[in-house]
């Protein structure tokens, strides 16, 4: 009988921690979770860099009633660079801008790079001459002659390597006109 009675007891007792362990993770989890609403509510300083090294922003600006100018805009984060479109030397991945052939428009002139590209020792190349990097924010401007009233829509892209990542960067756009109204954009799709 005092087996069993001291078998019971220890049950009791057994139990009672159960549920006090209970009680604590529970309120654990409660404290934990106001602790995180609040730290959502403080303001964060200091500089909240981009995870992507560039970010590319596409725009129109009509100059009369049939010539438009294309403007791309490339941001640079995390000491990010890239090959000028106008270097002299042959990079396979300088920036480029690509439209498919089409009878809607025509491209005016060559893509104008703003600012002129900076020039910089490329201590990778061998025989350390200067290349042509892209190191800050670049705009790029190209000028195309709308040809027909109709609506259209044109692809194409934009390629460049971004460095020191060093990957090919193949980015879709497009161009189309709805009801006259021309858009420059990339290419969600």
């Amino acid at each position: 009988m005092k087996n069993v009675i001291l078998f019971f007891c220890a049950f009791v007792l057994l139990s009672c921690k159960i549920d006090s362990s209970k009680t604590e993770s529970i309120s654990n989890t409660v404290i934990s979770q106001n602790f995180k609403t609040e730290t959502n509510k403080l303001v964060q300083y200091g500089p909240n860099l981009p995870t992507e090294p560039y970010e590319i922003k596409l725009d129109t600006h009509q100059k009369s009633t049939h010539i438009y100018d294309l403007q791309i805009q490339m941001l640079l984060y995390n000491n990010a660079y890239y090959a000028s479109s106008n270097s002299k030397k042959d990079f396979k991945g300088k920036f480029s801008f690509f439209i498919n052939d089409n009878t809607f428009f025509t491209l005016k002139s060559k893509l104008i790079e703003t600012p002129l590209l900076i020039k910089a020792t490329d201590s990778e190349a061998a025989d350390n001459q200067s290349s042509d990097w892209i190191r800050e924010n670049t705009y790029y401007k190209q000028q195309l002659e709308i040809k027909t009233s109709e609506d259209f829509r044109v692809t194409g892209y934009i390629q460049f390597t971004i460095e020191p990542r060093c990957t090919l960067e193949k980015i879709p756009i497009i161009i189309k006109s709805e009801k006259g109204n021309v858009k420059f954009e990339i290419d969600r799709c």
